[in-house]
């Protein structure tokens, strides 16, 4: 029994350090703004498969408050907290629902409600940066284009963490981990 707990909270330990290591290289790494947090929310998967869900939330929590506390960029911390960190989390959940659109309709739901909380923190602590900047052209619909984008971003998101969730389970879990 206590062999399981330490190998949980080493894992646990790991995947965190790991996480907020990412999240420092993106303070000399800005062009990574999106995908440093993205990688790091894939990390809860590992959590997931080795442990549990509830193990990978509290690794997302203290990730998170480490993150917004010692990490240089905001953003990225911002975006690993609002809905990159624990969206694997709830993928995990939502998948296993038999009815798919349900599961679809709340993750959408979910998603555009951490974008509209982004948009709005981002204006709030970056008073000075203009998310929009560049989106001229667009006149009054740089929103709605920046949503849709947002949404193409996300079903791309989300099929790539089924596919590397995949790959981890099926293939370097058995071959590297040699775990079945």
């Amino acid at each position: 029994m206590n062999n399981k707990l330490a190998f949980k909270i080493a894992l646990g330990g790991v995947i965190s350090s790991l996480c907020l290591f990412f999240m420092f290289c993106s303070g000399f790494l800005p062009m990574l703004d999106y995908t440093i947090p993205t990688f790091s929310g894939f990390l809860m998967v590992i959590m997931i498969v080795e442990t549990s869900a509830a193990w990978a939330f509290t690794t997302y929590v203290a990730v998170s408050l480490l993150a917004l506390l010692i990490t240089p960029n905001l953003q990225c911390s911002l975006l690993f907290v609002i809905f990159m960190g624990y969206y694997p989390i709830l993928k995990y959940y939502l998948d296993k629902l038999r009815f798919k659109p349900l599961a679809w309709v709340i993750k959408f739901a979910v998603f555009n409600a951490a974008v509209l909380l982004f948009y709005y923190l981002f204006q709030f602590v970056f008073m000075t940066e203009n998310l929009l900047e560049g989106m001229e052209r667009f006149g009054k619909y740089a929103e709605l284009v920046l949503l849709i984008g947002a949404n193409v971003f996300f079903i791309v998101c989300d099929y790539l963490v089924g596919q590397l969730t995949d790959i981890y389970v099926n293939w370097f879990r058995k071959r590297i981990l040699r775990r079945k």
